[in-house]
């Protein structure tokens, strides 16, 4: 098997209440996190990204203590399509660069594997 078909089999866990992405360059709210693994996302952007961008991003996750986390991280676009709505794009991204206490909140917030 592919490492990139390993990547894609990354447990995600989905985004049950909004949670802003934020572009690291504009500071500009550039979409909505759908979902999250600890090897990429899923988001529902306002453009459609360009293919195979890299992007610096942040958006805040909470931990098991309800603190918020502020994770700032690379992202590159994997793919990307039109959503229902006018004007909405579904876009899917690898993370690309994070830093250790980033990729921790994002593992603490995932969640041990399903058995």
């Amino acid at each position: 098997m592919s490492q990139e078909f390993e990547q894609r089999r990354a447990p995600r866990k989905r985004v049950t209440s909004p949670m802003p992405i934020v572009d690291g360059m504009t500071e500009r709210v550039i979409g909505q996190l759908g979902n999250l693994s600890a090897t990429g996302l899923m988001a529902l952007t306002t453009q459609a990204p360009c293919s195979s961008g890299v992007y610096q991003v942040s958006f805040t996750l909470p931990d098991a203590q309800h603190r918020e986390h502020r994770v700032e991280i690379g992202i590159q676009e994997q793919w990307h399509e039109p959503a229902a709505s006018a004007g909405q794009f579904w876009a899917g991204y690898r993370i690309v660069a994070a830093s250790e206490d980033d990729v921790r909140a994002i593992d603490e917030w995932i969640g041990p594997p399903p058995d």
